[in-house]
């Protein structure tokens, strides 16, 4: 397999993962800001100034919007601009145009339902998002999406091809989990004294069903919902795909699957660094993470799955050709 096809199948799988979870990113915040109950709180700037921040683009949109945090400026930058690289339609551009390159590797169907997408999403606005309403827009964005994966599933064989997109879906899931994660952290309390009240409770809700996790954490953690019992779940759940283990797990067996044990230890510091990750996520207990520091413990996980993603391309992209051996 051509390394140039393994990265480009690779950055497909992250793009359509990204753009999906900036959808749930912006769910959880249009929610959250609801759940204030206060029309002057879904007005304040400061409600969503810190979407921006956890999508990592903040230095972006001070360049092209200036300090003018406001809803629509937040939701254009987030959603439909294309000066923004992360943004939801840029995202399924460089998604297209990946999957464009390796046509010929893809089932017509799969190529035409990411194409359709593109060429529907591409004149949305916020006038559009408006009009229709933030929970149905960003819900309809998501089920595109995962529109794709139930075709890409029935349609990619089991092949080095697969597994490349396997990886970079996980790999990116994982890390949006803890930036989703990061929102309700970052939100703006009407006042201190309620956290662990009532509407507090309503916010973690909320987080949950923006992963898709509220019906399955209720099945699995019966009893009452609570900050630690979330964190405990989204962090540590092995069950439940899109928890950062689960993902971390995922990750590691589409690793697996790609080399089929043809290399040692020291030649791939990615299996290495994602055993040390898994590992230290399964040791850890959620009321001495938020004790330490939630914002800490998930922008340290961020930064080591960044590492991960370096070391899979210098194995398997930017690697020296003397040497190199074939897969696939």
């Amino acid at each position: 397999m051509l390394s140039r096809v393994a990265n480009l199948i690779y950055w497909t799988a992250r793009y359509l993962e990204r753009a999906e979870n900036t959808a749930r990113i912006a769910d959880v915040n249009a929610q959250l800001v609801l759940d204030l109950q206060s029309r002057q709180a879904a007005d304040d700037p400061r409600s969503w100034g810190p979407l921006v921040y956890v999508s990592g683009g903040d230095d972006r949109f001070k360049e092209l919007y200036g300090t003018s945090t406001t809803e629509r400026a937040v939701i254009e930058f987030m959603l439909f601009d294309r000066r923004n690289p992360s943004s939801f339609l840029s995202c399924i551009a460089q998604a297209r145009e990946n999957a464009r390159c390796i046509r010929d590797q893809l089932a017509g169907e799969v190529w035409e339902e990411l194409n359709t997408f593109y060429l529907k999403l591409k004149d949305d606005d916020y006038v559009r998002y408006a009009q229709i309403g933030s929970a149905e827009y960003l819900a309809s964005l998501r089920r595109r999406v995962q529109m794709f994966y139930s075709v890409a599933d029935s349609m990619i064989p089991r092949t080095q091809l697969w597994w490349f997109f396997e990886l970079g879906r996980f790999l990116e899931r994982a890390d949006n989990t803890t930036r989703i994660l990061d929102v309700k952290y970052f939100m703006l309390m009407p006042d201190r004294t309620q956290v662990g009240s009532a509407l507090d409770m309503v916010q973690w809700a909320s987080v949950l069903r923006s992963c898709s996790a509220f019906e399955a954490f209720r099945q699995s953690r019966r009893g009452q919902l609570s900050l630690e019992r979330v964190i405990d779940y989204l962090v540590r759940d092995t069950a439940f795909p899109r928890s950062i283990l689960y993902s971390m797990l995922a990750a590691r067996e589409a690793l697996a699957q790609i080399t089929q044990g043809r290399f040692s230890t020291e030649e791939l510091p990615a299996a290495a660094l994602l055993s040390d990750l898994e590992r230290e996520l399964q040791e850890s207990v959620a009321k001495e993470i938020i004790t330490a520091g939630l914002h800490e413990f998930l922008d340290d996980i961020q930064v080591r799955i960044g590492n991960v993603h370096a070391a899979i391309q210098d194995t398997f992209v930017h690697y020296a050709t003397s040497g190199a051996r074939v897969l696939g």
